[in-house]
């Protein structure tokens, strides 16, 4: 596509304060001289040698342990897969002594884990850490192409290698060494503390997030928790001469589509001339022939993300930094920059767009016989300026306008019936749910007391020059079920982005200076929340 940057701005709509636009508050520091030199003793044992190797050792030995996680998996207690899990808390409790001895640990479903250090000021909402056991599995065709065994945890002087080294068993180990360090040195918390670790986040979380938030709830009461960090977000990465890091504020929607075309039967000598396959590849033809639009609104996150970049980033091209500085006050601007990126960069591209992936298909059951039944199902990440109701919308539309007006063919779309619903009909059309669909996520606030102290600890850790920005994830976090609990609600995995590769494939790996960074600023955040 041959899409140019023009000037669509005016004088007025750029008098606009660009810093506004993308906020950024101070690192913290501590208040007093005891403050100052216990901080200084934490950061001084996280970053000692010794606390290196020991920090290696745990995080190897969390990866040796294979909690793989199937789509096919059955209840807890139903299928013998889950039993690895017990290995993995064994390893947690010998390996964290002082976290299982002296917080509470509460078993949700057999197999989640919940951790409270209780605090000393109740009038403080928690904090809650959170990150997943569970990893994918490594396919067994791919093990002869992983560089060292997925499972061997290998370290090479600069990475760990092995499936969950970097999704997520590092923020799991993570959050319970800063734990441990802190217990080490008596600290005594103000604002209670909690750790909430599913094992099923790889397929959905249903039986352990879920479960986890259910509880909370239960126990504690919506909007009880003031800050809840995840795994997730962007990372940490250089875009155009600044180093950004990139929590996510939130999540995109997703939603499965299942599309069913049933025919009559008989041999495959007198065939029509489409069968129900062929109808329904002529389906799927047109659901790729007609992809959604890039949309750049101030409600996504991302929309921050690049006022961020063109404030901050020097090397950014000028007409770039212009038409996104413009797009403040120009929707025509703001579709510009969407349709401008889009084109460049397909990652880019999908966090203003929603996406449509046809990811499975089944018909036939003989090659004589016509098939009577086949389906595809359609998988929907929705862009946050959309939801459920506009998929099921435009799905309907295109095969009303683009099929029907081929097929004599009724359609059943989540109930409603048109097409030709006469006995004369050849054929049907089923448009239905084939999982739970889920609305993109509320946006967490980027200017709440809990957010400075967030992105104050990023800078007070990582860098004073790091520039925080708040971003989007195309993909959903286990936080899906947290939205009740807090209105603060980041997704962020401490590690920069050239400390971790290939998750979810061939080669996983994290890098143990990335790591060990990752725990300070776990054990940073808490000390910073208790003196808010």
């Amino acid at each position: 596509m041959g899409i140019t940057l023009k000037d669509t701005s005016d004088a007025q709509s750029l008098s606009i304060s660009v810093q506004s636009a993308c906020p950024q508050y101070p690192p913290l520091k501590a208040l007093n001289d005891e403050q100052e030199k216990f901080d200084k003793d934490i950061s001084d044992e996280i970053n000692s040698e010794a606390f290196f190797e020991k920090s290696l050792k745990k995080l190897q030995g969390a990866v040796q342990i294979p909690t793989e996680s199937f789509d096919n998996m059955g209840k807890v207690g139903n299928d013998s897969r889950w039993d690895i899990f017990k290995d993995f808390h064994k390893y947690l409790e010998d390996t964290f002594p002082r976290v299982y001895s002296e917080l509470e640990f509460t078993p949700i479903n057999t197999h989640g884990i919940l951790l409270e250090w209780k605090g000393k000021n109740e009038l403080l909402k928690p904090y809650l850490f959170m990150g997943h056991q569970d990893v994918v599995p490594v396919p067994a065709v791919t093990e002869s192409r992983w560089k060292y065994p997925p499972y061997s945890a290998h370290y090479d002087g600069r990475f760990i290698w092995g499936r969950g080294a970097s999704d997520c068993k590092n923020v799991v180990i993570g959050v319970l060494e800063a734990f441990e360090t802190l217990l080490e040195k008596d600290y005594k918390p103000e604002r209670t503390l909690l750790a909430g670790f599913g094992f099923d986040e790889e397929i959905s979380g249903y039986q352990g997030a879920q479960f986890i938030a259910e509880y909370l709830e239960k126990t504690r009461g919506r909007d009880s928790i003031d800050l809840i960090l995840d795994e997730g977000g962007l990372g940490i990465k250089e875009m155009d001469g600044a180093v950004f890091a990139l929590p996510g504020l939130g999540e995109k929607g997703y939603f499965d589509v299942r599309i069913s075309v049933e025919t009559a039967g008989g041999h495959s000598s007198v065939p029509p001339d489409h069968t129900g396959i062929g109808i329904l590849s002529q389906i799927i033809s047109t659901i790729e022939a007609t992809p959604y639009e890039p949309e750049l609104s101030p409600i996504n996150p991302y929309f921050t993300t690049l006022q961020c970049s063109a404030e901050y980033s020097p090397a950014i091209n000028p007409r770039l930094r212009k038409t996104i500085q413009a797009s403040l006050t120009s929707k025509k601007a703001a579709k510009t920059v969407a349709d401008y990126l889009s084109t460049k960069d397909i990652f880019q591209r999908y966090l203003m767009q929603t996406s449509q992936a046809t990811d499975l298909v089944l018909g036939g059951v003989k090659i004589n016989a016509l098939p009577e039944k086949v389906y595809a199902v359609v998988n929907h990440r929705i862009a946050v300026e959309s939801r459920v109701a506009d998929i099921r919308s435009n799905l309907e539309m295109l095969i009303v306008n683009k099929i029907l007006s081929k097929f004599s063919f009724s359609l059943d779309a989540w109930g409603s019936i048109s097409g030709n619903t006469s006995t004369s009909s050849v054929g049907k059309i089923v448009l239905e749910d084939f999982s739970k669909p889920l609305e993109p996520s509320p946006v967490s606030p980027s200017d709440s007391e809990a957010y400075k102290i967030f992105t104050g600890t990023i800078k007070q850790v990582m860098g004073e020059g790091i520039i925080v920005a708040p971003s989007l994830m195309t993909g959903n976090t286990d936080t899906k079920f947290y939205w009740g609990l807090s209105r603060n609600i980041y997704r962020f995995s401490p590690v920069r982005d050239e400390g971790k590769a290939n998750g979810h494939t061939v080669d996983e790996r994290i890098g143990m200076r990335e790591h060990v960074e990752g725990v300070r600023l776990y054990a940073q955040l808490i000390l910073n929340g208790d003196r808010s």
